[in-house]
């Protein structure tokens, strides 16, 4: 019991507890807090993270062939496959599942192409990393701008890319992601059309909820996305 597992995966979880000193993320400090409910609930506060609406706001809208950018942190690809969809998993890590309907790539969408084949390309909280250093990224200049190049190319005619990623009022930037204002989206999304955004902001720890704009007094968090722009948009 007390070397339970913190996470039991990898994919990023809409709900999670944070422990609420640094020093008590030493191991196994940590472990046995989140083994032992009572240490758990004295030592951690509940946060209820972006993928509390983005998850819900892709299943909604898939169809056709997929291509799921940055797939390692998030359930979407295998649940599609479970569901009957034929999914493409791209992610610059290896997967760790298999399915019938699911293939798996290792390679960088800044890169990796295969001209007009898919309905939709999903890019779940994936396109604010690239061009960074991290999850095993390099710096690359533009690399967004990249990859939605590259994403474009990927679509068929007609076909529809499902984008979320962190948004505010105006642009910021951390050592690790990027956060979207919407003059920025536009010029990074302009070769596609029918462009529809929606905004899910968070408030305090456990509630979201579905805006058309960012309220100019929301405030960023540079620890956890305060706020996530909802895309959809058509080639």
């Amino acid at each position: 019991m007390l070397w339970q597992p913190i996470r039991p995966f990898e994919f990023t979880s809409p709900v999670v507890d944070v422990l609420t000193y640094r020093f008590l993320a030493i191991k196994p400090i940590s472990t046995i807090i989140f083994a032992i409910p009572q240490l758990r609930e004295l030592f951690t506060i509940r946060q209820i993270n972006e993928r509390i609406v983005e998850i819900p706001f892709v299943l909604s809208r898939v169809h056709g062939t997929v291509l799921d950018v940055g797939s390692n942190e998030s359930p979407i690809s295998l649940m599609l496959a479970s569901l009957g969809h034929q999914v493409t998993a791209l992610d610059l890590r290896r997967s760790a599942f298999n399915h019938p309907n699911l293939i798996n790539i290792q390679g960088n969408i800044t890169r990796w192409v295969k001209n007009d084949y898919f309905d939709t390309v999903i890019c779940l909280s994936t396109l604010e990393h690239i061009g960074l250093e991290v999850y095993g990224g390099k710096n690359i200049n533009n690399g967004d701008q990249l990859a939605i190049d590259n994403i474009y190319k990927n679509l068929k005619s007609s076909g529809r890319l499902l984008l979320t990623v962190p948004a505010s009022v105006k642009v910021n930037f951390t050592p690790t992601w990027i956060s979207y204002d919407y003059l920025s989206l536009r010029k990074l999304l302009k070769k596609l059309k029918r462009i529809n955004y929606k905004f899910g902001i968070r408030d305090g720890n456990q509630q979201w909820r579905l805006v058309d704009k960012i309220p100019e007094d929301h405030p960023f968090d540079p620890h956890m996305p305060s706020a996530v722009a909802l895309i959809e948009a058509i080639k």
